[in-house]
């Protein structure tokens, strides 16, 4: 290799730099434009950037080739012409350059020298060997293939200089290679007859048959759960369980075929009303209408043993009830229960009360004496909570609260 190889290689580098694209980019598309130029994976050319920028230079290398290197256009006839980079972008890259070449500052230049040899050696040996390839190969072999002057004014190649019609001269159309028929030979290239195409492929009707199956699995299930007395709102979610666990078989099996996407939505909102069948039960629902809801008793003979609304709140005020034990009267304890379809409990109970409480929600809050549980079947139990003398007094109280969504307070005193 003389020193005109290397100067003609150079100047072919410079006549066929790539254009950077405008897809497939990460900043500026310097490395994927130098990955399409030599037909290369552009991830090895980010790599090369990466690993230059921990030799001092990689920054600097990459705001080189963002000025250098003309962006494609938006029109792929139009000639691609040199933009200026971003301004916030080339600040950045000009900090990690200047940080990363600090050295020149400390006056050892062998720090970066080496590196932009290293990557210049580097770039010239690429181009020797793949500077055919590409999407530059083109210009770079007009480039090479040096042109004949005919005596008829007609520029050549060196490849077709003996090969090529001379003006004037007409050449027969593929389709009459003999010349039989000059007569026709201004009529259009006959379109080729390709293959017929494929016929599409029938994909198997996953979705409908399982939709079938789940339906008439859900119904055995109901049918059976009926006649054994069992089906009730609380066990719904069984049978919804069942005619999910199908749709799930049916997508199982439309992974492998290629088929069944239409039971996905189906899958989705299914199993999201069965886990708020499971976390909120339907039976928590059975109330007494809507609205609110308060009571006082004062008596144990007045307290119900049940209060229950469908939607609303309950607010139970037990600070004045009576827990006191009669002379010769029975200990036994005083029980009361409170459900709720959706929205808020509050119970105040008495300071010394001896309290056994039991408190969930599917979806919401629960509190009790500084307690707090939250999210999905929040629950709260306490058993023989002896109140603020912290011995046993009166009759104990025992209370069960269950809602299916919103939040539960309980006050003592």
């Amino acid at each position: 290799m003389n020193r005109t190889d290397v100067h003609t290689t150079l100047r072919e580098m410079w006549d066929t730099r790539p254009a950077r694209p405008r897809d497939d980019r990460q900043v500026a598309g310097v490395a994927a434009a130098i990955a399409r130029r030599y037909d290369i994976d552009p991830t090895l050319v980010r790599v090369g950037f990466v690993v230059a920028a921990f030799t001092g230079i990689g920054a600097a290398l990459y705001i080189a080739g963002w000025f250098l290197l003309p962006e494609q256009p938006a029109d792929p006839t139009a000639p691609a012409q040199p933009r200026p980079p971003r301004t916030v972008l080339v600040i950045g890259l000009a900090i990690a350059a200047l940080v990363s070449i600090g050295s020149i500052f400390g006056g050892d230049d062998r720090g970066i020298l080496f590196p932009a040899l290293a990557v210049a050696v580097l770039l010239f040996l690429l181009h020797r060997s793949r500077g055919h390839r590409g999407t530059g190969a083109a210009a770079s072999a007009g480039a090479e293939a040096p042109t004949t002057i005919t005596p008829g004014g007609v520029s050549l190649s060196k490849e077709t200089a003996g090969t090529a019609t001379p003006p004037g001269a007409t050449t027969p159309p593929a389709w009459d290679p003999l010349g039989a028929a000059p007569f026709a030979w201004d009529l259009p290239e006959p379109s080729p007859v390709g293959p017929p195409p494929a016929p599409a492929q029938r994909r198997l009707p996953v979705t409908s048959v399982t939709l079938g199956l789940a339906l008439l699995a859900g119904g055995i299930t109901a049918v059976i759960m009926l006649l054994a007395g069992a089906l009730t709102l609380a066990n719904l979610p069984v049978v919804l369980g069942v005619t999910l666990a199908v749709i799930g078989a049916g997508l199982v099996l439309g992974a492998f075929v290629r088929s069944g996407r239409g039971l996905i939505p189906v899958a989705l909102v299914l199993g999201a009303l069965t886990w708020a069948l499971v976390a909120a039960p339907l039976d928590r629902w059975q109330g007494n209408g809507v609205g609110e809801l308060r009571a006082a008793p004062t008596t144990v003979a007045a307290l119900q043993p049940s209060y229950q609304r469908t939607a609303g709140e309950i607010a139970l005020d037990l600070r004045n009830l009576d827990l006191s034990v009669p002379p010769g009267g029975n200990a036994s304890p005083v029980r009361s229960a409170i459900t709720l379809g959706v929205g808020d409990v509050e119970l105040w109970v008495p300071q010394n009360a001896d309290l056994t409480l039991t408190s969930t929600t599917g979806v919401g809050d629960v509190e009790f004496d500084g307690r707090s549980e939250s999210g999905p079947g929040a629950h709260i139990a306490v058993t023989d909570d002896l109140g603020a003398d912290g011995v046993p007094t009166g009759r104990p109280l025992v209370v069960t609260i269950e809602t299916g969504a919103g939040s539960v307070e309980v006050h003592r005193g």
